[in-house]
C-alpha cells in the first residue's frame, strides 16, 4: 500500500513539475491566441470582361484544334451596366460542325449546334469590344432603362452589328450599333 501511495505522489508531484514549467520557461512570454479568427477571401465577380473572354477563346480554340477557330457569331447574357457578362457564347465553325463554346466562370462547354452561322466572320480584333460599346453609349442605354424593374440585357454580334436586347418586366427593348464604331443604328423601344 505504501508503495501505491509513493507511485501517485510521484506521478502528482511530476505534474505539478510539468505545469509550472511550461510558466516560467523562456519564451513562454509570447501571446498565443488559439481562437477562432475571421479571414476574408476576395470575391471573384460571376461577371466576365469581353477582353478576358477573347483571350481565353483564343487559347481555349487553339487547343482543341490547333489553331484559332474564326468565329461568326458572339453572344452574351445577362450584361451589366459596362458591358461585361455573365456568359459567353461564341458560334464558330469546325471540321466536326457547328458549335457554340460556351464561357463562363466554371470554364468551357462545348455545345452541339445545328445552326446555320452567318457567312461574314467576326475578326475579333476589328471590333470594338461591348466594354467600350457601353461606355461610349452610356446616355442612349440608360435611356431605355427603367427604375423600377429588374433588368437583363443581352448582347449579340453578328454581321458587323452588336444588337443589345434589354428586357424588362414585359417590356423588351432592342438597340443595335455599328460593332467598329460603336454608333447607334436603330432603336425599337
Amino acid at each position: 500500500m505504501r508503495r501505491n501511495i509513493l507511485t501517485i505522489l510521484a506521478i502528482l508531484l511530476f505534474s505539478i513539475l510539468i505545469l509550472c514549467s511550461a510558466c516560467v520557461l523562456p519564451g513562454g512570454e509570447k501571446t498565443v491566441n488559439v481562437g477562432l479568427s475571421q479571414i476574408t477571401t476576395p470575391e471573384i465577380s460571376t461577371y466576365i470582361g469581353f477582353g478576358e473572354a477573347k483571350q481565353e477563346y483564343e487559347s481555349y480554340s487553339f487547343k482543341i484544334s490547333g489553331e484559332t477557330s474564326p468565329v461568326y457569331d458572339i453572344f452574351a447574357r445577362d450584361i451589366d451596366s459596362s458591358g461585361n457578362a455573365v456568359t459567353w457564347l461564341f458560334g464558330v465553325r469546325q471540321s466536326s460542325g457547328t458549335r457554340l463554346l460556351m464561357y463562363d466562370r466554371s470554364g468551357w462547354k462545348i455545345i452541339p449546334w445545328n445552326a446555320t452561322l452567318p457567312s461574314e466572320e467576326i475578326i475579333l480584333n476589328q471590333i470594338i469590344s461591348p466594354n467600350t460599346l457601353f461606355n461610349l453609349n452610356k446616355q442612349v442605354l440608360s435611356d431605355t432603362s427603367s427604375a423600377s424593374t429588374q433588368e437583363r440585357r443581352y448582347l449579340e454580334l453578328k454581321q458587323g452589328i452588336y444588337t443589345v436586347t434589354i428586357n424588362s418586366g414585359s417590356t423588351s427593348r432592342e438597340l443595335t450599333f455599328n460593332a467598329t464604331t460603336g454608333v447607334l443604328i436603330s432603336r425599337n423601344v
